[in-house]
């Protein structure tokens, strides 16, 4: 049975929950806040305030014994709730107040909308739509970077001490930096990005990183690894930091260099460098590749799920109901393309969507 419901002036009391919404606010305390629970860089204000609008976002804040025990950031938009935290997991006791809270909070909000969460949600009894939208790896770091060698598979391990062997033999210049923050230098981004979309456009279509904003969040919370032979950059990886966990964003490298395996030697070195400088987590991001795998990375699947108030807002939000229908079923051809890509059938999608995108891209 639910706990009493206590209304104060500012929140709502559950038992030993406190309750608050900061409607059209976003308090200072939830940026350290975000970090301590979730760790997550999809669900932090420093990633929300460049790749989205914080602009009249509200906040909710559950605490026991005063700490914040959840904290979400949304939108209220036409009826429609929209959260902004994504790529994080939420006990089934925490979505279920929230959603409580929120329909009672906004009596004219008819759906409420995660893009990508983890969570049990059996226990809601309310109509809702639940779908596959999106999916990381993440390796669980050790203390001391020849623990997580260790760890690795015999042949992964023997062919990155080669390459990196290789490397200081056939090139003495060789040199790996790392630069946090204020630290980073512009070019050194820039480049990093020019060799990750020389690659993909050479196998691929026309393919572009928004720079600008990359570049605004590496001066907030960025951690970039540089790579240099003879004083030039040959390769780097471009990453964040929030609270324990470093993100991977782009990994390039220039292509004279691609038999050296410079690229994931670069890799291989941030992860070592991140654990020594106390990281607990390192995000490889989504697609299924195999070395992500082999670098101990474990596949996190998110869903996008749609909670509606009643079967009557679930019909008066049908073109909702209808595009996470299509965006499910798109999503579940696009991982299934991925897991048979040597198939002749799967090959001949890429090469038509690969042949389109750069045609609209002349």
């Amino acid at each position: 049975m639910d706990a009493a419901v206590v209304m104060t002036d500012t929140a709502v009391v559950e038992e030993d929950v406190t309750v608050t919404c900061y409607v059209n606010e976003i308090p200072a305390f939830v940026e350290s806040e975000l970090a301590r629970l979730y760790g997550s860089l999809h669900s932090s204000l420093q990633y929300f305030r460049v790749f989205r609008s914080i602009s009249n976002a509200s906040c909710y804040v559950a605490r026991r014994d005063g700490l914040p025990i959840a904290i979400l950031v949304f939108h209220v938009n036409n009826g429609r709730i929209e959260v902004l935290n994504e790529m994080l997991e939420l006990e089934q006791e925490e979505l279920r107040r929230f959603v409580r809270h929120v329909f009672k909070a906004f009596p004219d909000a008819g759906v409420i909308s995660f893009k990508a969460l983890k969570a049990d949600t059996d226990a809601l009894g309310l109509p809702m739509q639940r779908s596959n939208a999106k999916d990381t790896y993440m390796i669980s770091l050790p203390a001391t970077a020849e623990e997580y060698t260790a760890k690795l598979g015999k042949s992964t391990r023997s062919t990155l001490r080669h390459q990196l062997n290789k490397i200081v033999r056939d090139y003495p210049s060789f040199t790996s930096s790392f630069y946090v923050k204020d630290e980073i230098q512009e070019e050194h981004v820039r480049e990093i990005i020019k060799f990750n979309e020389e690659r993909i456009t050479s196998k691929a279509y026309k393919f572009s990183h928004d720079d600008r904003r990359i570049l605004d969040l590496a001066k907030t919370c960025g951690y970039v690894s540089v790579i240099t032979i003879d004083g030039r950059i040959c390769a780097g990886t471009v990453n964040y930091r929030i609270g324990d966990s470093i993100f991977g964003d782009v990994i390039g490298y220039d292509t004279e260099y691609e038999k050296s395996g410079v690229g994931k030697v670069a890799l291989y070195l941030t992860i070592c460098e991140s654990i020594a400088r106390g990281a607990r987590n390192f995000y490889l991001g989504g697609g299924r590749f195999d070395f992500k795998s082999r670098m101990l990375g474990v596949q996190l699947h998110m869903d996008r799920i749609e909670i509606y108030r009643s079967y009557g807002s679930l019909l008066l939000n049908f073109d909702k109901v209808a595009s996470t229908a299509f965006n499910g079923y798109l999503r579940r051809v696009k991982v299934w393309l991925h897991e048979n890509q040597d198939k002749a059938f799967a090959k001949m999608i890429f090469n038509s969507f690969y042949f389109w995108k750069n045609l609209r891209n002349k």
